[in-house]
């Protein structure tokens, strides 16, 4: 008898546990239905609220320009948020009088020294000031990464003292070697109310990377000392081309040297996905994409952009290397085309856009360039004496016009690119 209520009370106790279990897992399972049904319309909700716009901050000493900083300037404000890239667009709209801010995004053996020298004289005489590296002979940053922590190795702009950091804003004019950093350039350039124009060059590919490899004497650094191609330009190019892949993204001037110069990681240009992509937001950025195989009908879409004058835009050509037998044939021209895809890409990309523009530009663009060519032949006539050779950085021969005796201050402007030089640096404290 004992043994039978025993038994009874046993079952009793786990029946009644089994209830309690079953009834624990069952609320268990509807709260947290509850729960994953409340967090699913807390997302749905937010995702329905749209993202509030990053407002665009006036850029000063201090880093606080929505595009992007230099963490190590201003850290605390990173740390709070990180706002979205901001978008950069050209300006948009006809300019009615002559325009003076300027940044040019200048690429290497391109040309862009004749383009310099045409930015420096209009700022010259303008009396304007110009982003430069105090440190520098010709104020490049090269490839020096630009950087809000080094500000304070630019010449101030003109009216600021020296270290005077906090006020190194209102740049006029940058036309010095930089790879593209648009919110740092943005960050210096202008006063925030007028517009800056951004423009930059490009060379078709192989003649740029013939002239690079030689000018920068590109072998040099990357075959070793008893190489038996020295001296043969094709034979010493083939050898270069046949080095591994990690060589050419060392070396900025080896492979893709004008994307790289406009701002695109090198491993990057591996994808040509990518490549389109940086493309287009070029594309969208930049102002203008002058083209050296047609440098005076660029110069006549500049002269329309900025609201010029055709004195403003007269050149000669500079940084000319000595002339020397580099013929190459057509398989070794393919090759070189083929090993920097990604400038081919792009210069076929702006060439065909800087047509776009001709055309847009109306019947009169023809008669423009002719007018232009016209003075170019007759206001420089009489400004030089001929030319030579004079040695530069790191041995390197340039071909230099000599400025003619009694020549007009027109033609000294012109000619003497370095004295217009040594005056702007002075101005601004040099």
């Amino acid at each position: 008898m004992k043994n039978s209520l025993y038994t009874a009370l046993v079952m009793l106790m786990l029946f009644t546990l089994s209830c309690l279990l079953y009834t624990v897992i069952f609320w268990d399972m509807m709260g947290a239905s509850h729960i994953f049904r409340s967090h699913t319309t807390v997302l749905e909700t937010r995702s329905a609220i749209p993202t509030p716009a990053v407002p665009t901050m006036k850029a000063t000493g201090t880093c606080q320009h929505s595009g992007g900083c230099d963490p190590a300037k201003n850290s605390k404000s990173i740390r709070k948020a990180v706002p979205k890239p901001k978008v950069y667009e050209k300006v948009k709209g006809q300019c009615n009088t002559s325009q003076g801010n300027v940044a040019f995004v200048k690429t290497h053996k391109t040309g862009s020294t004749t383009l310099t020298t045409i930015l420096n004289r209009f700022g010259y005489h303008k009396n304007l000031s110009f982003v430069q590296m105090a440190d520098a002979e010709t104020g490049h940053f090269n490839y020096h990464t630009p950087s809000f922590s080094r500000i304070n190795e630019l010449f101030p702009p003109i009216g600021v003292t020296k270290n005077d950091t906090g006020n190194y804003t209102g740049y006029n004019i940058s036309a010095v070697h930089f790879r593209y950093s648009r919110a740092f350039m943005e960050a210096l350039m202008g006063d925030g109310v007028t517009p800056v124009y951004y423009i930059t060059i490009l060379r078709e590919p192989v003649s740029q990377f013939v002239s690079a490899f030689r000018y920068f004497d590109v072998a040099k650094a990357l075959l070793p000392a008893n190489s038996t191609s020295h001296g043969d330009i094709e034979a010493t190019i083939l050898e270069v081309l046949n080095l591994s892949q990690s060589v050419f993204v060392a070396h900025p001037f080896a492979w893709n040297n004008q994307l790289f110069d406009l701002g695109m990681r090198k491993p990057d240009m591996l994808n040509e996905s990518s490549v389109r992509r940086h493309v287009e937001l070029l594309e969208r950025e930049i102002d203008l994409v002058l083209i050296t195989e047609h440098f005076d009908e660029s110069l006549v879409l500049l002269k329309k952009l900025l609201c010029w004058e055709y004195d403003d835009i007269l050149y000669l050509k500079r940084r000319m290397q000595p002339l020397e037998d580099s013929s190459i044939s057509s398989t070794t021209i393919d090759r070189i085309r083929k090993h920097n895809h990604a400038d081919s890409i792009m210069y076929d990309f702006f060439n065909r856009t800087l047509w776009k523009k001709v055309s847009d530009y109306g019947p009169s663009f023809d008669e423009d360039l002719e007018t232009f060519r016209n003075l170019l032949s007759k206001r420089l006539e009489n400004c030089t004496a001929g030319t030579e050779v004079v040695k530069v950085a790191r041995g390197q021969e340039n071909v230099m016009h000599v400025l003619a005796k009694d020549a007009s201050d027109i033609c000294w402007s012109v000619v003497r690119m370095y004295d217009v030089i040594d005056i702007i640096r002075r101005r601004q404290g040099g």
